[in-house]
């Protein structure tokens, strides 16, 4: 048999109009499932971009609170530090101070004695005197010794007063106490109007899914030498204690150098706000204005005021040990 025949290709086509109203609800569909998609990314990036906004700033909020807080207890603690200063410049030259409550009476008798004997002009003074030139060696001797209590009296009230006198200057000259000054309050706060300031990227960021902006601060020399898996998650589980995992191992790998120290992995490598690092680089260009006036190393060691007794010792300690000397002979 033989086959159909095969209609025309005018046959099969829509005719015009169909053709025109279906492309054109085509291209609007299209259109609206874009407009639709549109929309949306557009109202999740603004739900994201209002939440990031809003948990970012209140991170500042919370920050600058206790960048306050934390000047002004490091503050209160500096100047209990230099409250302990002052107390050992005390102590240590209360020292010498105190030994003349205990040899300058006992000069005092002894000196004493000798003038009674002098005035009476013999040793015996209720029963006869011994012959002349026993009397003579006797007072010859306690004259002797007469004038080394008396040098040994005056080394002592110079050791005494000198040590005050540099109690004194020490304390009211050197060693004061660290009150802040209005500059230091005014530099040690930050208003709430600063948010406008900071990057863009700080104020947008989504926790756990973008990286932070600043590094974080270099560890201390008490943490260098501790090992990195060292009570970092292995006694922990669930989440955190992947999550120091994951940190641990990372670190080793930055040792290693298997991987850039500059790269940075959210939720799991660490990282600080860029305002954070700004504060460091600000402490670091302007040491005297942290809470202890050093920076962040603190005051050196040895310390000052030590130094400074010890110097001051030198116009005194001389004093002291010849007085014992003297009081030695004199006796």
């Amino acid at each position: 048999p033989q086959p159909a025949p095969r209609p025309p290709p005018s046959a099969l086509a829509f005719p015009r109009g169909a053709r025109s109203s279906f492309l054109a609800r085509a291209r609007a569909s299209l259109r609206s499932s874009r407009g639709a998609a549109m929309e949306t990314h557009a109202t999740v990036a603004k739900s994201w971009g209002v939440f990031g906004w809003n948990y970012n700033r209140a991170n500042y909020k919370y920050d600058q609170g206790l960048r306050w807080q934390r000047y002004t207890t490091g503050r209160k603690m500096a100047m209990a530090q230099v409250g302990m200063f002052r107390q050992d410049i005390t102590d240590l030259a209360g020292v010498s101070m105190s030994k003349l409550k205990i040899y300058g009476p006992i000069y005092g008798i002894v000196i004493t004695v000798c003038v009674t004997v002098f005035v009476e002009g013999r040793s015996g003074l209720k029963f006869p005197g011994p012959p002349v030139f026993i009397s003579a060696i006797y007072l010859q001797c306690l004259c002797i010794g007469m004038s080394f209590m008396a040098l040994a009296t005056w080394l002592l009230f110079h050791a005494a007063m000198r040590a005050q006198i540099a109690c004194i200057q020490l304390r009211t000259r050197k060693v004061r106490v660290p009150v802040p000054t209005q500059r230091q309050l005014d530099s040690s706060r930050k208003l709430l109007s600063t948010w406008e300031e900071q990057h863009l990227y700080d104020m947008f960021r989504i926790p756990f899914v973008m990286p932070n902006g600043a590094n974080s601060p270099d560890a201390s020399d008490e943490d260098e030498d501790e090992s990195p898996t060292r009570g970092m998650g292995y006694r922990n589980g669930g989440i955190p204690g992947v999550a120091a995992k994951m940190k641990a191992k990372l670190h080793e790998k930055h040792e290693a150098g298997a991987t850039t120290t500059e790269a940075h992995m959210p939720g799991f490598t660490p990282g600080n706000p860029t305002w954070y690092e700004k504060e460091l680089d600000d402490r670091e260009e302007s040491p005297e204005h942290s809470p202890s006036g050093y920076g962040k190393s603190g005051q050196p060691e040895p310390y000052e005021h030590f130094e400074l007794l010890r110097n001051a010792q030198k116009e005194w300690w001389g004093c002291e040990a010849y007085m014992r000397v003297c009081f030695l002979f004199g006796m």
